[in-house]
């Protein structure tokens, strides 16, 4: 398909209606669900001493956090209400527990949306080229400890909008970037509400002791917030997604800096985040209930622009952290390419030469 065939209003017009209808009740009905597992597997974890069922467990417990995040991801798009109060209520439940700024975050979300794909306005995991990939970086993402760091990182503020400041990007102060079109109730209320968990997670502390709250609370909070780097990183991070200079970069392109993965059983349990994500960006106002019908309304049309991996996602995973350290000019676009000599997609070095001509 020539490039300027593809529309928006094309694709939008492939996708049924039913599935731009928000079900407030169906969205609550998996909120509810996802209380109820996280309850369950307190219950067991309460109820038993033997390592090998503790761990599997809070592994669990961590991944219903993430999932009800995505929830919470959907209210943010006003995806999860009719209303805004409710999604507005919907983001605080959620969002609440995990100690994120619902609307804070809401904010800095909207401006990852904005800019997918672009080389300078980028919100999360923004490719560099070679000569920007210093020591600092190259520790964070050649070894993966990016995903044990990356998230709280991003919530204090040391982000990719302005100056990697905690002051000017934090999502905790309302003197922050994300903040700067006025302070409202409802952003107020989003600190407040991760004020009062944080409050009862100290209380439960002095109560039970540290250890407790170790094993019960920072355990699957870890796991929670690897899960949300991990499959933000392998959401637009591949080999074969590109990234664009102001100059070729478009709202549609930068959607399609996309590549659905596949999650094993955790596509269902995450409710389909990361295995249908490029409908996502490019519909974000679709629930997650309806992300599948929508993905494959829209294949057809999208032809190969359609990026998706059919390989368990922790060997594309592997396969990042190999090949994607920057990104080279490439015919009005930019590549991932790695500094391994063995990797297929070896980059220009002090030995291949400059960079060619933009």
């Amino acid at each position: 398909m020539a490039e300027d065939s593809l529309t928006l209003d094309r694709l939008k017009a492939a996708i049924p209606a039913k599935c731009f209808n928000v079900n407030p009740l169906r969205a609550w009905a998996y909120l509810v669900f996802d209380f109820a597992c996280i309850i369950i597997c307190y219950f067991v974890l309460a109820n038993t001493s033997v390592w090998y069922i503790e761990w599997p467990v809070i592994f669990l417990i961590g991944t219903f956090c993430w999932s009800l995040f995505v929830l919470g991801h959907d209210a943010g798009h006003g995806a999860f209400a009719k209303t805004k109060i409710g999604n507005t209520i919907a983001g605080l439940i959620t969002h609440g527990p995990l100690l994120v700024p619902f609307r804070g975050w809401q904010r800095s979300h909207a401006l990852h949306h904005a800019g997918t794909g672009h080389f300078d306005r980028e919100e999360v995991f923004r490719a560099c080229r070679l000569e920007d990939d210093r020591l600092f970086r190259k520790i964070l993402f050649r070894s993966g400890i990016f995903l044990f760091l990356g998230w709280p990182m991003y919530k204090l503020g040391f982000r990719n909008i302005g100056t990697y400041s905690p002051i000017s990007g934090s999502h905790y102060l309302t003197t922050s970037q994300l903040y700067n079109r006025g302070i409202h109730w409802s952003w107020l209320a989003s600190i407040a509400v991760n004020a009062v968990f944080l409050g009862i997670y100290i209380a439960l502390g002095f109560a039970y002791g540290w250890g407790f709250v170790a094993k019960y609370i920072l355990a699957p909070y870890l796991i929670y917030g690897v899960w949300l780097t991990f499959m933000t990183w392998m959401q637009h991070v591949s080999e074969e997604v590109p990234v664009y200079t102001a100059k070729d970069w478009t709202f549609l392109k930068g959607a399609l800096c996309s590549v659905d993965r596949y999650y094993g059983p955790f596509n269902w349990l995450t409710h389909n985040t990361g295995n249908y994500h490029v409908v996502h960006h490019l519909f974000p106002k679709i629930p997650h209930y309806h992300l599948k019908e929508a993905t494959e309304a829209i294949k057809p049309v999208l032809g190969e622009r359609y990026l998706k991996s059919d390989r368990f996602v922790v060997f594309d995973f592997v396969r990042s952290l190999i090949a994607c350290h920057f990104v080279e000019p490439d015919d009005g676009r930019e590549v991932y390419k790695s500094e391994y000599a063995f990797a297929a997609n070896q980059g220009r070095s002090a030995k291949t030469g400059p960079a060619p001509a933009e």
